[in-house]
């Protein structure tokens, strides 16, 4: 059984997520499931909750599992089925269930399975519910066996799609490239820019949990967000394909779909960071607002972009529910991470990774230029990410050492212990470190006004880690 913590063991930024057959397993599944339902019954009468996966191998025995413990615990379930992350919490929301579960591991290599847990307006569970999840695994109680409750099968893709079309102002038909990664955002994505007039050109559109890692790291991408993707899926096909077809725009998924990448007319791979900087200038210029709300790890450029339109960024904690609680504390017209996972909380609160697509071409819709130049013209920095592998139960120890190093180091301007802790300079460069809620490494991230400034100082830190961990 897990410790008791202050801040939930099992958690990490994404819910619950590891290597299958040995942190997530059948048993453990039906604890979750039994945890949820006696949280849920502890806030509602009668509560309900939704229940779907991804394209994992694992998916269909871990959702089962899952749904058994719910049902033991005496709430009713509508099993969702194969479907999208971001599709399976709005369904949840708009059939006004308590809560929904997907089992995913998003962006981890196939070995990977876990839990997503989702409030009813699509965001994360908070930290405070996490907690609430982790002390009930350890005490959860079955229903009477008189309480014990059904299931039903539910079709959450309709409501979604049609969701997202009601969102979308798209008026010309645009030549797109599709890379769903074997994953499931091939069930919703095509389809929805099919119907918003868009000549699709797909690749590696089937859900296939046997194909989802294909071993092709970003050889020749120029995003180091991209570098984060791996695990899942080739971006040089895609930037090859869109240059070969004179395609406008290359859109990429991650295995769940909650996350958008996109490359952009001259094959580029573009960072989150870039898509967050023009996203926020079309949704600035159009819809107006004060707030753009993103994470510590995010490019100044976006700040630059912002503040033109007198508004401003406000960041926390790397993890889509501490980006969907800041869009609600600031009222942000906008959230994002560079990882990929976009907010727009005029829809809900889960990070969308179709209705991001959808976005991209009203993008280009409303600027009329081609995507390549409206990224040649933003501002010009080197941001650079890497990974440094850490086992978890060394995480802590090491940001402590790590952190005294940093602190030690010259022309400090500004040191920000947020998440991890990121150290900006007088020269307006600055290095992040901090530990992967998803996974046993310890990342990094480095931006400056110079690319011989940005590889100096990545290796410096990446020096300064080695150091510390020996």
């Amino acid at each position: 059984m897990p410790p008791t913590s202050s801040k939930p063991s099992f958690f990490g930024s994404s819910g619950i997520r590891g290597r299958v057959n040995e942190l997530i397993t059948g048993s453990l599944a039906i604890q979750v499931g039994l945890a949820t339902a006696n949280y849920l019954r502890n806030q509602r009468k009668e509560p309900c909750i939704m229940v779907g996966h991804d394209h994992r191998t694992t998916g269909p025995m871990l959702t089962s599992a899952v749904m058994a413990g719910l049902l033991q615990g005496g709430v009713r379930v509508y099993k969702a089925g194969m479907a999208p992350t971001p599709t399976i919490a709005y369904a949840a929301g708009k059939e006004k269930m308590s809560a929904s579960i997907i089992v995913t591991a998003s962006h981890n290599p196939p070995e990977y399975n876990g839990f997503k847990f989702h409030n009813p307006d699509g965001a994360g569970f908070s930290e405070t519910q996490q907690n609430e999840i982790e002390r009930l695994l350890k005490k959860a109680e079955p229903a009477p066996w008189q309480e014990f409750a059904n299931f039903r099968q539910f079709e959450p893709i309709p409501l979604h799609t049609n969701a997202l079309l009601d969102a979308s102002e798209v008026t010309t038909s645009h030549r797109v490239v599709l890379d769903s990664a074997y994953g499931v955002g091939g069930l919703v994505t095509p389809f929805v820019l099919q119907e918003l007039n868009a000549e699709v050109k797909t690749l590696n559109i089937p859900p296939s949990g046997k194909n989802y890692t294909r071993g092709c790291g970003p050889s020749k991408v120029q995003s180091a967000a991209a570098a984060e993707w791996q695990h899942f899926v080739c971006l040089d096909d895609l930037s090859a394909i869109v240059q070969t077809t004179k395609a406008e725009i290359g859109l990429a998924h991650d295995g769940d779909a909650d996350r958008l990448l996109a490359v952009d007319d001259k094959g580029r791979v573009l960072a989150g960071d870039t898509l967050l900087a023009l996203v926020a200038d079309y949704y600035l210029s159009t819809r107006g607002g004060k707030v753009i709300a993103t994470t510590v790890s995010s490019s100044s450029v976006v700040d630059h972009v912002v503040k033109k339109h007198g508004a401003r960024v406000e960041r926390s904690r790397v993890g889509d529910v501490f980006v969907s609680n800041l869009v609600k504390k600031h009222k942000a017209v906008l959230g994002a991470e560079p990882s990929g996972p976009f907010i727009f909380p005029e829809v809900h609160y889960c990070p969308d990774g179709p209705l991001a697509a959808c976005k991209l071409l009203e993008l280009l819709d409303w600027a009329q230029r081609p995507l390549s130049k409206l990224v040649d013209e933003l501002p010009t920095t080197h941001l650079l990410r890497a990974s440094f592998k850490c086992a978890e139960e060394k995480k802590s120890q090491l940001m402590i050492d790590i952190t005294a190093t940093l602190e030690g180091w010259p022309d400090i301007d500004d040191i920000n212990r947020l998440d991890g802790v990121r150290v900006s300079f007088t020269d307006a460069s600055w290095v992040l470190i901090r530990p992967s809620g998803t996974e046993p490494v310890i990342r990094i991230t480095v931006e400056a006004l110079s690319v011989k400034k940005a590889k100096a100082l990545l290796k410096d830190a990446q020096a300064a880690l080695k150091q510390t961990i020996t």
